[in-house]
């Protein structure tokens, strides 16, 4: 009889891992093409229905990594937030702030924007060599992605022009700002608290210390056109689920996390450069008492007197699980009949060549997979910090 562990083990099988990188690279392709062409020919003569037809042309690209979160491994989120702040996703532009932990912590808020139906028009900031990227790079590079350059002069430049291209969008736009730069490892974070003290700015249990240019940059640009800012916290649970990787992911192992979301109206930050840098300063104290509680107590407000929040149902939907098997089905049949082909002919010369392609696209996937590693992996923003082993 056909039982869960059957399943739970088929997932990896090493030959589906392959197809799924197959599938979410030509359909890439194929959508970026789409795009491209589009680009050139409707957007500039009606920029608001070029937005309208690549929001779904991004979010069938986007959705993809969702479905490996999701559906096949099952990954759980439960997200705590106000009540008024709740009613108003997916209503309003939002500029996000999230702290940067681990592998997918970025991973868990495309499941909360999928969900507020937002994912099509998430933003990013990104280094520029992203642009180069086939598919998902590419793919940002037709939807106005911000890419940064390490150049202030230059990036500051950059972020005033780009971010106005959000203004005018026929739907709700919500721009994601790592305000730390980079992700957390423990040599950044005694790196980042030798500055502190040599600058004489709070230091910080979990996170690193903030970088206030970009986002008083950010900000000035958004006032008057973005009326909040979602201040997120994310932790993961690994009593109860795996290491937060996408390895684990691509396994089929269930990763566990609980988000902690705040509403900040943007008109409170100050408009000068100094006011804002210590409104975000402030902003991550707060943020650290928060992810500390978590990791200490397994609940963001146990040790700290900021709100409690009530958990908000936020159901998975189907689209990202229909996306990939209509992909699915037309790539892999596309595939198996090139293979087909090829080794049918009989030919030493072809079979070589299948068995070669295979062997590239096999290498391929887990090359990806390895740069979304941290290198000494930070265990902070966990509740368990016991690493299970493969």
């Amino acid at each position: 009889m056909w039982e869960l562990e059957d399943f739970t083990e088929i997932r990896r099988w090493y030959a589906l891992h392959l197809l799924l990188c197959v599938t979410f690279f030509i359909s890439g392709l194929i959508i970026n093409a789409i795009q491209f062409l589009l680009y050139i020919t409707l957007r500039p003569f009606n920029k608001s229905l070029y937005c309208q037809l690549n929001y779904y042309l991004m979010y069938s690209t986007m959705s993809q990594i969702l479905f490996l979160a999701e559906w096949w491994s099952e990954t759980d989120i439960r997200v705590f937030a106000s009540d008024e702040s709740f009613k108003n996703w997916g209503k309003e532009h939002a500029l996000i702030i999230m702290n940067h932990t681990f592998e997918v912590d970025w991973l868990m808020g495309w499941i909360v924007a999928d969900r507020s139906q937002t994912l099509g028009s998430a933003k990013v900031f990104v280094k520029n060599m992203m642009k180069y990227v086939p598919t998902i790079g590419w793919a940002w590079r037709f939807s106005d992605i911000i890419f940064l350059k390490r150049n202030w002069q230059e990036d500051k430049t950059i972020m005033e022009s780009q971010v106005q291209e959000f203004f005018d969008y026929p739907y709700p736009v919500w721009m994601l700002l790592f305000a730390e730069g980079t992700r957390f490892t423990p040599a950044k974070h005694a790196a980042s608290m030798e500055f502190a003290r040599k600058k004489g700015l709070p230091e910080l249990k979990r996170h690193l210390i903030p970088r206030t240019r970009g986002f008083i940059q950010c900000v000035h640009s958004l006032k008057g056109h973005f009326p909040v800012i979602y201040d997120v916290t994310v932790g993961f649970n690994t009593k109860d689920g795996e290491e937060p990787t996408l390895h684990n992911m691509l396994r089929g192992r269930k990763v566990k996390s609980e988000m902690y979301v705040r509403r900040l109206p943007i008109d409170e930050i100050p408009d000068d450069d100094e006011g804002a840098s210590k409104y975000l300063h402030e902003l991550y104290m707060s943020k650290d008492q928060l992810l500390d509680s978590y990791i200490n107590t397994g609940s963001f407000t146990k040790e700290n007197d900021l709100p409690e929040y009530p958990c908000q149902k936020m159901p998975r939907r189907w689209y990202s699980l229909l996306n990939v098997i209509g992909w699915a089905g037309f790539v892999l049949s596309q595939i198996l009949r090139f293979y087909y082909n090829l080794l049918t002919s009989g030919s030493l010369i072809s079979i070589s060549l299948a068995v070669g392609i295979a062997l590239i696209a096999y290498v391929g996937l887990y090359k990806m997979i390895g740069l979304t590693k941290i290198d000494k992996g930070s265990e902070y923003g966990s509740t368990d910090n016991d690493k299970k082993k493969d």
